[in-house]
């Protein structure tokens, strides 16, 4: 311990858990989580020490699910976090929570999140309500962590890109036509993409569907792969439908050593950041860029005094394609490599804003099997809105944990104006269609840049321009808006 700073914070438990045979309650699915990482870490003196539980946003009715998480496992003391919605807040609680302890203002914490929207899609279809864990009138968290700013304008929402899948299916469309891909080789090319990741988790026991998928299979539309929004099926989106969760306990080293926690079970975080692109899409300046990823992940490599190749271990945040690309492109992430140690969120399963405690606890445990590797995960929360990143290793940190702010580097980037006013002649920047239930072409949405570089968002039913939209790559076409009608020519 003597060439350790007992400051420095270590992950000392990781647990996670799919439930695919009960019925599931979010606090009792992230009581266990916590349960099992306490278990994890090899000494039951941990869970006498708990200062905080911090719990990671959820669908769920919840105020102060901390304070329920920490009833339950006797820190009856223990400070509650809550942080607002998003895929990046995982790994940015990590960085809160390593930070406090490197401070001295912390010294055991819990993070947990859990997610049971399958329990509760299946009480839908029977008709039924599955009962949550009562909680005392007026509870409230001790701290809410994160900024609760709404993800999108007006004009976005009119637009129907509040739906993730939607925007991300813009950015694919995007990245499309800046790589000069047809339509059929862009869907083969992205399918065999995913296909990895489909590999990736038929070796995971921990990913929600294992058995393997071929590309070919990811690409075809079919009643189990229906389109939700080109060019995305079924298989290239997130999967919600699971009641699976996570949790890890991050001690200082002093703590982990007065509990006794074994040092084989000892994990550092070296450095992590986080930051957000210009907040609204309105205003970026490429639907397939995301400056805010690259800023947040290079700083926190440079940080940690490694290179991506030196990060055995990879985990890109893959809610979509798209996102995996822009990753690979923004933090040079090799082509040929796996661009996830889990299985991503459409196999490994996406429980919504708490995905990210699979990585890290899948990292926890790969990490002690091959002390010598390093692990680089990322983070992304809304439309590539808010991004964090992280690297962990076996061995302790030569400085400590380190962090830092790049949010000024981001904000002084190029934005683009918001439009004032509509005008009748556009040009098409990207698209996508969506599709309802009965894989039927629903509706056409369209961002298009005016002559003074606004972007604004169309929308469109009209059967003649759907299906030209879906047969080849109109990128780049002018768009007139008669009466506010867009008409490609």
């Amino acid at each position: 311990m003597s060439s350790i700073d007992p400051r420095t914070p270590v992950i000392v438990g990781a647990g996670q858990i799919k439930d695919r045979d009960r019925g599931s309650e979010p606090i009792d699915l992230m009581m266990r989580c916590a349960e099992a990482a306490l278990a994890d870490s090899g000494s039951a003196a941990v869970r006498d020490r708990i200062e905080s539980v911090r719990v990671v946003w959820g669908v769920w009715p919840y105020r102060d699910p901390g304070r329920l998480v920490a009833d339950r496992l006797g820190a009856l003391d223990a400070r509650t976090t809550i942080t607002t919605v998003g895929g990046n807040q995982v790994y940015d609680l990590v960085i809160d929570t390593s930070s406090r302890i490197a401070r001295g203002d912390l010294d055991v914490a819990v993070v947990c999140g859990a997610e049971t929207m399958r329990t509760r899609r299946a009480d839908r279809v029977r008709g039924e309500r599955s009962a949550y864990v009562p909680e005392p009138e007026g509870a409230r968290p001790d701290e809410v962590f994160g900024g609760d700013r709404p993800l999108n304008t007006d004009a976005e929402r009119a637009a129907g890109i509040e739906t993730v899948a939607r925007f991300y299916a813009m950015a694919e469309t995007a990245l499309r036509h800046r790589l000069g891909e047809d339509v059929d080789e862009h869907r083969a090319r992205i399918a065999t993409l995913w296909a990895t990741a489909s590999e990736v988790a038929a070796g995971n026991p921990d990913a929600w569907s294992r058995e393997p998928v071929t590309a070919e299979e990811i690409a075809t539309v079919s009643a189990s792969n229906r389109p939700v929004a080109s060019p995305y099926p079924k298989l290239m989106t997130s999967n919600l439908d699971v009641d699976q969760g996570g949790a890890v306990v991050i001690c200082s080293a002093g703590a982990a050593e007065a509990a006794g926690v074994p040092r084989d079970r000892w994990i550092f975080p070296w450095a992590g950041v986080g930051a957000a692109d210009h907040w609204y899409p309105t205003n970026r300046w490429a639907f397939d860029e995301s400056p805010a990823m690259r800023f947040s992940g290079t700083r926190t490599l440079e940080l940690a005094g490694v290179g991506i190749d030196e990060c055995a271990l990879v985990d890109l945040y893959s809610c979509f394609p798209v996102a995996v690309q822009v990753a690979q492109r923004e933090l040079g992430v090799p082509l040929d490599r796996p661009f996830t140690i889990t299985g991503g969120l459409t196999f490994a399963a996406g429980p919504l804003n708490c995905y990210c405690l699979l990585p890290l606890t899948r990292a926890v445990r790969l990490l002690r099997e091959a002390p010598a590797e390093r692990a680089f995960l990322t983070g992304n929360g809304g439309s590539f809105t808010k991004h964090s990143s992280l690297v962990l290793a076996a061995e302790p940190p030569s400085e400590g944990f380190l962090t830092s702010d790049v949010q000024a580097a981001v904000d002084a980037l190029p934005s683009r104006p918001t439009p004032e006013s509509d005008p009748a002649e556009t040009t098409l920047e990207t698209y996508t269609v969506t599709f309802d239930r009965e894989m039927q072409p629903e509706r056409a949405i369209m961002a298009c840049l005016d002559p003074v570089g606004g972007r604004h968002f169309a929308t469109s039913d009209d059967a003649v321009l759907i299906a030209e939209l879906l047969a080849a790559d109109c990128c780049d076409r002018p768009v007139h808006h008669d009466s506010g009608v867009p008409k490609l020519s």
